[in-house]
């Protein structure tokens, strides 16, 4: 769809070549990190064939809770956000590529301007849910503010509402009228995912920090945990970074000094995300969720003391 208008979707040229080498680059990434996450889970429902709770004690609902946090299935559902997200980054680059070769057309422009915007949410969806299910096979709920039982169901729907914001506001964006009222939705969309996500983070940093005291067979563990939690830090500071960045340059405006230069996209948004999946493929390799859960799963079913000689330990964390 083209047609005649006083304003311009861009401040500047789009690059067809850097929107055509993230297209790339977010492909290799989402293919590398599927497969890892299909090898790894297979391998994993393969070690834990029979049920973690028995079948008749299902009917209680903090054992079917139990039942669902050591479940192979769940703990692979837990990664279709992300790869939404992937798909979402995917086809976003896929049709700036096609608003850079006509950049009157208003259909990619709005794809690419939505989709873009509003596929962090999804990382940041599968990352609650990693989280809270670390926290539960280590036994370190305690150490949420937030009741256990509804600590990842805070995050998401803070999740949600910056998704349902960020998704009107970039519609709202693309039409001369709307862009205002439009940048403000976004700027504030934007804000609750910064609260939620800063919030998030200083959970994440007390479990590092606390883990090998709250943790009761902490000095059994493997370090898998350890890099499949870096990998969520990690994470969750690009994406922090990048949100702060967003409002910024919703702040400024249309024809800020962000907005009228495309480095700033490629640098601060679509470089950030890429790591994002590149830090869970890296994950995948040393200590992932299933591995985790496999590990923590053997620990309760055969439970030992801890040995005495462990208890001076200097933390290693």
């Amino acid at each position: 769809m083209a047609f005649s208008r006083d304003w311009s979707f861009y401040n500047y040229t789009p690059s067809l070549g850097a929107a055509i080498v993230f297209i790339i680059l977010f492909i290799l990434a989402t293919a590398t990190f599927s497969y890892q996450v299909w090898y790894t889970s297979k391998v994993a429902a393969q070690l834990s064939k029979n049920p973690f709770v028995p079948e008749e004690e299902l009917n209680e609902p903090t054992k079917k809770r139990e039942s669902k946090m050591y479940s192979i299935k769940s703990a692979s559902n837990a990664h279709i956000p992300f790869f939404i997200g992937c798909a979402l980054e995917i086809v976003g680059f896929i049709c700036r590529a096609k608003s850079a070769t006509d950049i009157n057309k208003l259909t990619p422009f709005i794809i690419q301007n939505m989709f873009v915007l509003v596929a962090p949410t999804f990382f940041a969806a599968t990352i609650y849910m990693i989280f809270g299910r670390v926290l539960f096979l280590l036994d370190c709920q305690s150490l949420m503010p937030i009741s256990p039982r509804y600590g990842t169901t805070f995050f998401v729907t803070g999740d949600v509402i910056s998704f349902l914001l960020q998704g009107t506001g970039g519609g709202l964006m693309a039409s001369s009228g709307g862009r205002n009222i439009g940048s403000y939705i976004v700027i504030i969309g934007l804000f609750v995912q910064v609260v939620f996500f800063g919030f998030f983070i200083l959970m994440e940093i007390r479990f590092t920090m606390c883990i090998q005291k709250t943790c009761p067979y902490f000095w059994k563990l493997s370090r898998k945990w350890w890099f499949l939690n870096l990998s969520l830090l990690v994470s969750s500071i690009l994406i922090l970074i990048r949100s702060i960045v967003r409002i910024v340059e919703s702040i400024q405006g249309y024809k800020g000094y962000i907005m009228s230069h495309e480095w700033f996209l490629y640098i601060f948004d679509a470089l950030p995300m890429f790591f994002v999946i590149v830090s869970f493929c890296i994950a995948s390799y040393f200590g992932n969720i299933f591995d985790v859960t496999i590990e923590c799963r053997e620990l309760k079913e055969t439970p030992q003391e801890i040995d005495a000689e462990y208890s001076g330990k200097e933390d290693i964390v």
